[in-house]
């Protein structure tokens, strides 16, 4: 992956694998920061992270504050809640939550749930 820095004048490469894993949402679940707004150019993209979620476990409520999210299933199944609505999510779904809407994440299945997350600021 290259990944363009905005306070050097060379370009950032990271491998996923080297990438530290942390908990993320109060312990339910795990993520890599793949990119952080250091590496980049843009003042709208907040970080773009790699989740991981067991069955069963849930990235609980919670709202990005004038940030869009958009939700890139690669393995796994479950359901994505946004305020009143839940829907069904699969391999190769991708959710758009736009900013300030409360949402969810309950991953199901067999297998442990994993998704790109990347987030755009609004302004």
């Amino acid at each position: 992956m290259i990944l363009f820095n905005k306070h050097i004048s060379n370009f950032t490469k990271l491998n996923i694998d080297d990438v530290p894993v942390e908990q993320a949402h109060g312990e339910s679940g795990f993520r890599q920061v793949l990119v952080k707004p250091e590496y980049v150019s843009s003042r709208y993209l907040e970080a773009i992270t790699k989740g991981f979620l067991k069955p069963g476990n849930i990235f609980d409520w919670h709202i990005h504050q004038d940030t869009d999210e958009i939700f890139i299933v690669l393995k796994g199944e479950g359901k994505f809640y946004c305020e009143d609505e839940v829907v069904d999510y699969k391999e190769n779904d991708v959710i758009i939550a736009p900013g300030n809407l409360k949402h969810k994440i309950e991953a199901g299945g067999e297998l442990t749930n994993e998704y790109y997350f990347i987030r755009v600021k609004a302004k």
